[in-house]
């Protein structure tokens, strides 16, 4: 991406995160940018647009830093569980994606579930390859991986960021989903 596409990707996130996306405006975000709006739309459609590959600049760089923390291990069920770790301690933070998908009332206006969806699709391939990884050296027992992966990343949102149920909040449940996970893939 270029520099210019970033700046402005960059100051309509300052923007979007102190206002929301309503209350954003082309004009405004020029002219943090010092730049005219025409360049602005030489890199983006509308701002529908801009947000759009702000929201996936922004899922790529969570995913980078969590497959960063990984370093360089190769066995499938540790990579899945350092990143089940290190992914609830990133979403349990405040983090510009995290917030849009809690749905913060700054973004909530214009955030739907095609948002959502972008997002989750990349992340469940990513678990479904390491789920694969495990079948494929035989540690893990035969399952659908894509369904597997969207049970189990459904089941990491509803104990991170997407918690809508009665579960106390001062308990730290990563473990528990962890055992989750292992004994529903690991070979006995």
């Amino acid at each position: 991406m270029n520099d210019v596409k970033n700046l402005i990707l960059d100051k309509a996130q300052e923007r979007m995160e102190r206002f929301g996306f309503r209350k954003t405006t082309m004009d405004e975000i020029s002219k943090d940018c010092r730049i005219s709006k025409k360049t602005i739309y030489e890199h983006f459609e509308d701002k529908e647009d801009m947000f759009r590959c702000l929201l996936l600049r922004e899922c790529h760089k969570t995913i980078e830093i969590l497959f960063s923390q990984m370093g360089d291990i190769s066995d499938p069920l540790e990579r899945l569980v350092l990143l089940t770790r290190n992914a609830i301690s990133h979403f349990n933070q405040d983090h510009f994606v995290t917030r849009i998908l809690k749905d913060d009332e700054l973004f909530l206006a214009f955030v739907n579930r095609k948002y959502h969806e972008i997002i989750d699709e990349e992340i469940i391939s990513i678990i479904a390859k390491i789920i694969h990884e495990g079948k494929q050296q035989g540690q893990f027992r035969d399952v659908d991986e894509r369904i597997v992966a969207y049970a189990g990343f459904k089941l990491f949102q509803a104990f991170s960021y997407a918690r809508t149920g009665p579960l106390r909040k001062d308990q730290d449940y990563t473990e528990i989903l962890i055992d989750f996970f292992v004994n529903a893939l690991v070979k006995k």
